[in-house]
């Protein structure tokens, strides 16, 4: 079976824009993370529009869909749309700031170390104010991605759901929750069923190699990243190296720069059940640096 996803979960993992209210002149540029889409920071998007800033969440290139839609993919076709959204976003607004997840982290700390949006674009004094990077990974926490480099040439694909759990009541939930599907589809229960998820959800080798090699970029960049930055990761986050906020912090050259940790929560931090306190947390950082 050739696996899709329903039009309505298609729908809903598209951009989403909010003009802003109040604060329209402050923006918010919310990148999501690799195989995903806006959907998962559209509630921290709805959170800050709701307090009248201007937000812009982008669909990254060849995300959205089914994992295996990810072939051909770039982090040049990741980061260019990216620029393009985020200059969008200054054109109308004085003070923007960038929030990103996972990837979307790695791609926030390249535009910040960008000589554009460092100190000065097109001879103006940059609109950036500030970053917040949601588990961005200092390295992925899986011990294959050394050979990554060197399999993408002759093994196509990496199935993330081989030797899965189909008696975990989370892990069907939210195979039924992507699929947009129900239980009266889609019979999780049969072996058949399960061999056909299995063998369809399958990730392009090289479209993780190109997730490796921004992760490696941006490594070297850090020390270029000056602007007032927020790290925030959750404790039991088990994608990315545990020490990834602490790593990544610690080598940025910003002078203003914090790291929070949240107990409850995993690597998809705005679905989490920290999630209200993080919200928080990022509005009050908005607020306090852009007034200055």
């Amino acid at each position: 079976m050739n696996w899709k996803i329903s039009e309505e979960v298609r729908q809903a993992r598209r951009a989403f824009s909010f003009p802003g209210g109040e604060h329209r002149d402050v923006g918010v540029l919310c990148l999501h993370g690799f195989t995903g889409s806006p959907a998962e920071l559209r509630p921290l998007g709805e959170y800050l529009a709701d307090r009248g800033f201007a937000v812009e969440g982008p669909l990254l290139p060849k995300h959205g869909g089914m994992p295996h839609e990810l072939k051909g993919a770039t982090w040049r076709s990741w980061v260019g749309a990216s620029y393009d959204a985020l200059n969008e976003l200054a054109d109308r607004c004085q003070r923007v700031f960038i929030a990103g997840l996972s990837m979307g982290g790695l791609i926030t700390l390249h535009l910040a170390a960008s000589e554009c949006y460092r100190a000065a674009c097109n001879g103006q004094p940059s609109p950036l104010r500030g970053i917040v990077v949601m588990a961005a990974p200092s390295a992925v926490n899986d011990s294959r991605t050394r050979l990554v480099r060197f399999a993408r040439y002759f093994v196509p694909y990496y199935y993330p759901l081989k030797g899965a759990n189909f008696n975990d009541q989370k892990f069907r939930a939210e195979i039924l929750q992507r699929m947009g599907m129900s239980d009266a589809e889609l019979n999780l229960d049969d072996p058949r069923v399960q061999k056909q998820i299995v063998e369809g959800v399958r990730i392009p080798v090289g479209a993780i190699h190109e997730l490796l090699e921004l992760n490696r970029l941006v490594m070297r960049e850090l020390p270029r990243v000056t602007t007032p930055a927020l790290f925030i990761q959750g404790r039991k986050d088990r994608v990315i190296a545990p020490d990834s906020a602490e790593v990544i912090a610690s080598r940025v050259g910003a002078k203003d720069k914090r790291v929070i940790w949240y107990e409850n929560s995993g690597h998809e931090l705005p679905l989490a059940p920290d999630a209200p306190a993080m919200f928080e947390e990022i509005g009050a950082f908005i607020r306090a640096h852009s007034l200055n």
